[in-house]
Order: structure tokens, then sequence, then C-alpha cells
């Protein structure tokens, strides 16, 4: 029997149970994913339009990015087409733009 630092035994587990059990917490990054639910409570928000430009919708876009913490929340999620969502990747003008929309009507 092993025992862990504390002097205490250590469970073992076979292959087979490590790979049949599932994680009870998800991932951080599945965390900050949209879930369905919260994906057409988006669209209907918006009406399926761009919130900038108005053109129909391509994107459900994160406001808060996803590698700065935003989650998957009805409050981070803007309906966006292409060009927009293009530009809100390709400057900070666009980043603060959406911020400031956000600010303004979803919270």
């Amino acid at each position: 029997m092993q025992l862990n630092l504390a002097n205490q035994p250590v469970r073992s587990y076979s292959k087979e149970k490590q790979l049949s059990s599932k994680r009870r917490k998800p991932k951080r990054s599945r965390l900050a994913e949209f879930s369905p639910k919260v994906r057409k409570q988006i669209i209907e928000r918006d009406n399926g339009l761009c919130v900038r430009c108005y053109k129909l919708h391509a994107h459900v876009h994160h406001v808060i990015f996803r590698s700065q913490g935003g989650l998957g929340t009805i409050d981070n999620g803007v309906c966006i087409c292409n060009s927009c969502h293009d530009w809100a990747h390709s400057c900070r003008e666009g980043r603060l733009w959406f911020e400031g929309y956000r600010m303004r009507y979803l919270i």
C-alpha cells in the first residue's frame, strides 16, 4: 500500500474506472462558452441583428473576451456581423465601443 506525504493510504483506481468517470465540474474554458440557451436569449434580445450596424448577425460575440476572463453570460454577449466582428478584434477602438455598449445597455 502506498502512502502520501501525510502518511495516509493512497487510493488507486483502475485505468477503466479513470476513463469511465466524468468531470464533476466543467473545465474553465467551458465556463466561458455560451450555452445554447444563453445564445438563443442573446439572439432574441438583439432580434438577430448586429448591435452596431443592424445587418443580419453572424456571430454571438463575447464583449469581454474569453482570454480576459469574460464569461458566457447574457450580459457579456452581443450579436454582430462579420465586418463588425473583425473590427472588434482588430483595434482597441472596436473593443472599447463594444465595452461601452455593454455598460450602457446590458448591465
